[in-house]
């Protein structure tokens, strides 16, 4: 997340303490990553730190901003097929490929029961609640769910896939996985 009003110096500081912090994080887990930890590996005080992140838990706002904009600002105008389920797939397809680049270690620091990002409702879910409202408009899908009930339905099965693809290491295709998964689910509208 980069803000207008921080210098180019500030801007470069903050991400380097953002990537020191997931690198420990990677290595060591959440709980075991202290903020003097993070401080010491990247060479500044605790009160820049604190300067940049209110909290340790703060650094997640960067990734969760990222793959936001990403969804909001190409996901959203780039999703295809020919109706509503294609194109649920299709978001899917990104979501795959967006945790994919992320990579296995930095999904397991995410993926943890202290996250609250994940009981948040963001912009990429309102991405996919656009989609599954347009198609049941259309009357492409069949539901008595709400499109925000379809798409907590639809997140916990692409969730668990991530889930499973950390606890084997990434041993499989999450991308196939996903699409897998959700083409199943959504047999059910």
């Amino acid at each position: 997340m980069n803000s207008p009003l921080l210098s180019k110096k500030a801007q470069k500081t903050r991400e380097h303490v953002r990537d020191i912090s997931l690198e420990l994080m990677k290595r060591n887990g959440y709980q075991n990553t202290t903020v003097r930890d993070i401080c010491s590996k990247a060479d500044i005080s605790v009160g820049t730190f604190y300067s940049y992140f209110p909290s340790k838990t703060d650094l997640f706002l960067d990734i969760y901003k990222q793959a936001d904009d990403y969804f909001s600002e190409t996901v959203a105008v780039k999703i295809s097929g020919s109706n509503a389920k294609e194109r649920i797939v299709d978001f899917f397809r990104c979501y795959a490929r967006l945790n994919m680049e992320t990579g296995v270690d930095l999904l397991r620091v995410l993926f943890n029961p202290e996250n609250l990002w994940f009981a948040k409702k963001r912009p990429m879910q309102k991405v996919l609640a656009d989609v599954i409202a347009a198609g049941i408009s259309a009357r492409e899908l069949d539901t008595d769910l709400s499109a925000d009930e379809m798409v907590d339905y639809l997140f916990t099965a692409a969730r668990g896939c991530c889930y499973s693809w950390c606890v084997l290491e990434g041993n499989y295709d999450l991308e196939d996985q996903i699409v897998r998964y959700i083409g199943l689910a959504l047999k059910a509208f």
